[in-house]
């Protein structure tokens, strides 16, 4: 077994584990309903980079109770777990935010701990515009004088990578600009596992610097990595991703204390100047996620903290704090505070993770040099539900092509499997093509998820045939799905300045028809390079909107259709139709077998 990773120091994992605390029992949440599961915006286009949001409505069917869940997203990331109390008349809105600096879609679901699946998916798109602009020092933002607010920001992690002994300490650095003095800019950081943070207000003053700039420390206390961002609340352009990375190593022995006597320093003849009077900070703890924890360790849990410290208006000063985990004093830091005749705060953070070992009840504490006599603290239970060992998978369907084309040379063939599996674990696959095995591939799987799995190959036959795909899971229960699949091959029928459909491949189905049969075909055209083709597909029957693609150097264009049903759950026809030039157009039939 792995050791712990709670790692803030080799004493406080002896700490944790000389006496451990018992788990806390896990009861069972209530039964629970998600719904309005959706993306704001779903599709924009524009300047980059900017933040999507995203929003459910978790409310109980029966019963009352605390849920925990997560946002799984469609690029194979999840966002740490959060619980949140529901009952039949108390819904809650969960959230979270994402920032894209690239042309990017995808979407978003919530998974609540301790049942199967997930909700309906939020999609969303993002197209980029232009290029990427960075608002940072030596990027300004145009003055603006008179004219309607806009800001920017930019941010910073220092280091943005680390290697070394643990803990440590990654700042991140945002610079916000505006156009015009006087402004009030409302921002908050959003976090790649915790989502969005608390919402802050930064002030310029009239005539004074147009560009300001917020710090958030974080503490981190085991390897890890992830990004921050800051997003504008008031109009303006959000900043990029500050990605960081933390590699935790042991500390080397550390060195003898020197034996040389200090010297004396010699009784003062004049008395000490009289210290200005101390302003008190006040520390907070203003989040922890995930809080309460109890679900599957296969992996280290991520934990993240935020607090804050109050300082009373008054001069400039330098606050010293720490964070205190069971017990054990972590990564000692200082703020520094301008001067202000406001009350001032600053947030902080903190970041590590566990593993099985660390199973019982914590308790988190943060606390101020000249503050309150004790730390002010969060207990939070972290128990492991899952069992170590080989998941159970199950396939649902197999897709293998049914190929109609020319075959004067190889051509791109694809099969994919639909799985699920009772705990989380990362599965390794292959294909293997009548009888020839294709290289492994290896995913990880969430429990109760249906996920796809596959691979491509290409074909290379000149007449028609028939031949095996065999998908099978190389470890764990190492089940498997072996189908049939087919290619028919046509002649070329070469024309000058026409438009020529080379291949038409729809997949067979084979699987246990539990729900609608979930399909697609693959199109290729032959023309000359820089021809506009304007196609579509009919669908057993029911024609898609025309789209129109350019043909590339090549002289190839390859087009997908996008996947549908058949609650009839029998076979189907797919075409594909040009039309524009002369106007060619192919039909193929596509198997659907139930199990």
């Amino acid at each position: 077994m792995r050791r712990t990773a709670l790692l803030l120091g080799a004493a406080l994992l002896s700490g944790l584990l000389a006496a451990p605390p018992p788990a806390a029992a896990s009861a069972p949440g209530p039964a629970v309903k998600v719904a309005q599961v959706k993306a704001s915006p779903a599709k924009q286009s524009g300047g980059c980079p900017t933040t999507v949001g995203f929003s459910a409505v978790i409310a109980a069917a029966k019963g009352a109770g605390t849920v925990r869940y997560r946002w799984v997203r469609g690029d194979g990331s999840r966002s740490a777990v959060k619980s949140a109390r529901v009952s039949r008349t108390r819904a809650v809105v969960v959230r979270d935010r994402q920032t894209f600096d690239r042309t990017t879609s995808g979407w978003q679901a919530v998974e609540v701990l301790g049942r199967k699946g997930l909700s309906a998916k939020a999609r969303f798109s993002v197209t980029c515009r232009g290029p990427v602009t960075v608002w940072d020092d030596r990027h300004h933002l145009p003055a603006r004088p008179g004219k309607p607010l806009v800001a920017a920001a930019s941010v910073t992690a220092d280091p943005p990578s680390y290697g070394g002994t643990c803990p440590a300490t990654v700042r991140f650095t945002g610079t916000i600009q505006v156009s015009r003095t006087p402004a009030k800019v409302d921002y908050q950081w959003i976090d790649s596992a915790t989502g969005e943070g608390q919402a802050q207000s930064l002030s310029f003053a009239s005539g004074g610097p147009r560009s300001r700039q917020v710090v958030l420390p974080m503490a981190v206390g085991s390897s890890t990595s992830g990004w921050k961002a800051i997003r504008l609340i008031t109009a303006g352009h959000d900043s990029g991703r500050a990605a960081y990375q933390v590699t935790c190593r042991s500390a080397p022995p550390a060195s003898p204390p020197p034996t040389t006597p200090a010297p004396t320093t010699p009784a003062p003849t004049t008395p000490a100047p009289t210290p200005p009077p101390t302003q008190k900070p006040v520390p907070s703890i203003t989040g922890l996620t995930p809080g309460d924890y109890a679900g599957e360790c296969l992996e280290p849990v991520a934990y993240q903290a935020t607090g804050r410290i109050a300082l009373p208006a008054g001069p400039a000063a330098k606050v010293t704090y720490w964070w205190i985990l069971d017990g054990n004093k972590w990564q000692q830091q200082v703020l520094d505070f301008a001067a202000s005749d406001q009350p001032r705060a600053q947030d902080v953070t903190a970041a590590w993770s566990l593993e099985r070992a660390g199973a019982g009840r914590h308790t988190l504490g943060l606390m101020t040099e000249g503050g309150p006599a004790e730390p002010v603290t969060r207990e939070f239970a972290f128990s492991c539900t899952d069992q170590p060992g080989d998941a159970k998978l199950t396939f649902h369907y197999l897709l293998t092509p049914v190929f109609h084309g020319v075959c004067d040379g190889s051509y791109g063939l694809r099969a994919d499997g639909l799985v699920t599996t009772d705990r989380e674990a990362e599965v390794k696959y292959r294909l293997v093509i009548d009888g020839k095995p294709g290289p492994t591939r290896s995913e990880v799987l969430r429990p109760g998820v249906k996920s796809k799995i596959g691979d491509f190959w290409y074909g290379s036959a000149r007449t028609s045939g028939t031949g095996t795909v065999r998908l099978e899971v190389l470890n764990h229960d190492k089940p498997f799905m072996q189908e049939s699949y087919t290619w028919t091959c046509k002649e070329r029928e070469p024309s000058p300045g026409a438009v020529e459909i080379t291949e038409l491949w729809p997949v067979a189905y084979h699987g246990d028809c539990a729900d609608a049969p979930y399909v697609t075909a693959h199109g290729a055209f032959a023309a000359a390079p820089g021809t506009e083709i304007t196609y579509r597909w009919v669908t057993d029957g029911d024609p898609t909107a025309p789209d129109t693609l350019k043909v590339g150097q090549s002289g190839i264009l390859e087009v997908q259709a996008a996947h549908w049903d058949r609650p009839e759950r029998k076979d189907g026809t797919v075409v594909l139709e040009v039309l524009n030039h002369n106007k060619p157009a192919m039909r193929a039939a596509y198997p659907v077998t139930c199990r």
